[in-house]
């Protein structure tokens, strides 16, 4: 069984390594796409008690929800990309939106966050192949 955690851990690692790199190349090679900005208005605050599960200790996660307008159409409780947990009702956020598309938005910094999950990505996958080869070499 031992074997087998040695193995699967390290391959998980690898994996959601990809996904994170492959996430933030996308954000990266799409990031022209948000052309625009906009205010948005905090129309509703979700909150709810999540357990952590590497502690079973529980947090109060807040979530956002805005409302915006482009070209005089409104867009109502849409989930905000920006997320604080000092948010009020009624604060404003700025918002990147596509032209082309104003229901696809983003938070202002996405190439910040690109690069984040490109470095973090890099580094999980980096450690999940280096673990896996290692588990195998030592079946061996």
């Amino acid at each position: 069984m031992n074997n087998i955690k040695r193995m699967v851990v390290p391959l998980l690692a690898l994996v959601l390594g990809v996904i994170a790199l492959v996430i933030g190349i996308h954000q990266n090679s799409t990031k022209h796409l948000y052309d625009s900005t906009a205010k948005a208005s905090i129309a509703d605050i979700e909150e709810s008690w999540e357990t952590e599960a590497d502690t079973d200790m529980q947090k109060l996660v807040k979530t956002a929800y805005i409302d915006y307008e482009v070209n005089g159409i409104k867009y109502e409780h849409v989930l905000s990309p920006v997320q604080d947990d000092d948010f009020k009702i009624g604060d404003t956020v700025d918002i990147l939106y596509q032209s082309s598309n104003p229901e696809k938005i983003s938070a202002p910094d996405i190439v910040t966050t690109s690069v984040i999950f490109i470095i973090v990505g890099a580094l999980v996958a980096v450690g999940g192949l280096a673990g896996t080869a290692i588990s195998i070499i030592k079946r061996r």
